[in-house]
């Protein structure tokens, strides 16, 4: 059964999410992830098995599909 570490809900859905890490300092983004999102705060979960499929993607020298350009912005 699902239950938020955040707010308590036990509802979630599932879904595919794009997250982005960083590895040894560069930013990356990892598409279509499947995880348990909660329907009441958005917080999202990987199970096991997806979150170890992460890191081999990310430590495995797995080629990327495309590489993109992004906007940064600083806050201050």
């Amino acid at each position: 059964m699902f239950t938020c570490h955040i707010c308590g809900s036990h509802e979630s859905e599932q879904r595919l999410i794009s997250e982005t890490f960083e590895i040894r300092g560069e930013t990356v983004l990892v598409e279509h992830i499947p995880a348990k999102v909660c329907t009441q705060c958005g917080e999202v979960i990987f199970d096991l098995q997806t979150g170890e499929h992460i890191r081999a993607i990310l430590h495995d020298d797995a080629r990327p599909a495309r590489r993109v350009s992004i906007p940064v912005y600083e806050f201050a």
